[in-house]
């Protein structure tokens, strides 16, 4: 009866009647724009959002001062790494999470092949810089290891997931081994930077699942005791002489060059460190200027492994200061999604995802101050580099995933153990 009604008035009334309905109806922008907000959970996950917006902001004007040929590869590895990250948050996360054990065995497979490419010829394998850490396709280059750490968080929350028996000393060899495998390989390649990540991401993850700190705290010291011991084997102090080195000769170069004041260590071994930690404090309190690092373009890998020293040169303690503070509400927003998931996966994903973050975040950030060795790991959504960015924006993805998914769990709170 309303159709025949509509049906019978007056053209003119039905012509306003259907303008002032055009007139409601959503445009295509705004349908897009409601998508988009509703897909990214931004009302939630804005601060996140923002914090790898600024810090990738910061990297491309950085990567712009040291290497200006270079900022177009960035832009092209930065639009891959949005659809890395707009894959792994439009999937539900519990649907990845069936995907894990795939995924660790792909990427450790893929981690095999560049191992295998040291001792023998492998196609797209050759040696850069001492390693063999990445696959080259032509002009491209992609490095396993960095998809490596996102699969790794991934299955030990899966193995995590549902099991108490890691609350025991020998229940704790399985978590090991699963961390253990992937970093022996990447120590082999050799890349120790990225091999040094899985060591806090694995305890943290642990610690949250509910291990017991008598079993954890005594392996930590046991490997504390045992440093001193790695260090002077296969050195000429007596009685280590005769054990296999296991420090290799550049690392340990590498190390003593961090105390050196020696000149000529300073041009060989300790330059690049050097020449970072003079670029980073000749910007001063507000930097030189957008794009003026002349400190910073004598210093090697400069967008790469110490894009944090061109930071401060270009803007400061400012600058410097922004990323720190980035940094920061990434890392509390990532605590928050955590801390507000009952899911044991979704959490121990989200602190997985925080710690790798943190963790080389940290190092890179070490390094440029002299506070560590060299290890060549970057600045999460900083640095330069196709692999390590897609990798970061993939995590990204996840993590905003788990804080726009927030399952109902009719049980326990998770990880709630009865002593």
């Amino acid at each position: 009866m309303a159709f025949l009604q509509i049906r019978n008035l007056p053209p003119s009334v039905t012509t306003d009647a259907r303008r002032r309905e055009s007139r409601r109806a959503p445009t295509p922008l705004s349908v897009w724009l409601g998508r988009v907000w509703k897909q990214l959970a931004i009302y939630t996950n804005w601060p996140a959002l923002a914090a790898i917006g600024v810090l990738t902001a910061i990297g491309l004007i950085s990567i712009w001062a040291d290497a200006r040929a270079d900022v177009s590869k960035q832009l092209t590895f930065l639009g891959v790494a949005v659809v890395g990250m707009a894959l792994f948050q439009a999937i539900n996360y519990q649907m990845l999470g069936r995907l894990a054990w795939g995924f660790y065995i792909f990427s450790l497979l893929l981690i095999l092949y560049t191992v295998a490419g040291g001792v023998m010829t492998l196609p797209g394998v050759r040696r850069t810089n001492g390693a063999t850490a990445w696959i080259y396709f032509g002009s491209t280059s992609f490095q396993p290891a960095e998809l490596m750490k996102l699969a790794f968080i991934m299955v030990m929350a899966r193995y995590l997931r549902f099991r108490s028996n890691y609350r025991t000393v020998r229940g704790l060899l399985a978590p090991f081994a699963l961390a253990g495998v992937p970093l022996l390989l990447i120590l082999k390649q050799p890349d120790l930077g990225t091999a040094l990540v899985f060591i806090p991401v694995l305890f943290a993850m642990l610690f949250v699942a509910g291990a017991k700190l008598k079993h954890l705290l005594p392996i930590v010291g046991t490997a504390i005791v045992l440093a001193p011991l790695v260090w002077m084997s296969g050195t000429d102090v007596p009685f280590f002489r005769h054990f296999p080195a296991i420090i290799k000769g550049y690392q340990r170069e590498r190390v003593l060059a961090m105390f050196s004041h020696d000149p000529r260590t300073l041009r060989g071994t300790g330059f690049q460190q050097e020449h970072a930690m003079t670029a980073l404090g000749s910007g001063g309190v507000a930097g030189k200027g957008f794009g003026v690092i002349p400190v910073g373009q004598i210093v090697p890998e400069a967008h790469n492994d110490m894009i944090f020293s061109i930071i401060g040169e270009q803007f400061g303690f400012f600058g410097t200061t922004a990323v720190l503070v980035a940094y920061i509400v990434l890392f509390a927003s990532g605590i928050e999604i955590a801390a507000n998931n009952r899911d044991p996966f979704g959490r121990l994903v989200a602190i997985g995802i925080i710690v790798m973050f943190a963790g080389q975040a940290f190092i890179n950030i070490m390094v440029t101050l002299r506070l560590m060795p060299v290890t060549g790991i970057t600045l999460p959504f900083v640095s330069y580099g196709g692999t390590s960015l897609l990798a970061s924006y993939m995590a990204a993805g996840l993590l905003l995933n788990i804080g726009q998914h927030r399952p109902l769990v009719m049980a326990r709170d998770s990880f709630d153990f009865d002593e």
